[in-house]
């Protein structure tokens, strides 16, 4: 949530479908604004605990996971935010 002004990610419509758009809007507490970091070294087991101050890590890439029934990313598509599914396997550190 953003601080200053109350705002949340919200997945457009509260729909759990692919490329939904994803934008601010006012705290409701509802499943589509609600979301889990997941940085991408620890993407095979949720992490808990240990955040920074502001809950991120330092230099890490990270993943918003949306906590609705499929799980999908936000990932920016143009000039827009859109949740997607992910392919772990194809970010994997070689």
């Amino acid at each position: 949530m953003n601080v200053q002004n109350k705002k949340c990610f919200d997945v457009d419509g509260g729909k759990d479908a692919e490329a939904q758009n994803v934008h601010a809007w006012p705290k409701h507490n509802g499943a589509n604004q609600r979301w889990t970091i997941l940085y991408l070294e620890d993407k095979d087991e949720a992490r808990t605990s240990g955040m920074g101050d502001f809950g991120f890590k330092i230099n890490e890439p990270f993943y918003i996971v949306s906590r609705m029934p499929f799980k999908r990313v936000v990932e920016l598509t143009g000039s827009n935010l859109v949740i997607k599914r992910i392919d772990f396997n194809r970010n994997r550190k070689q």
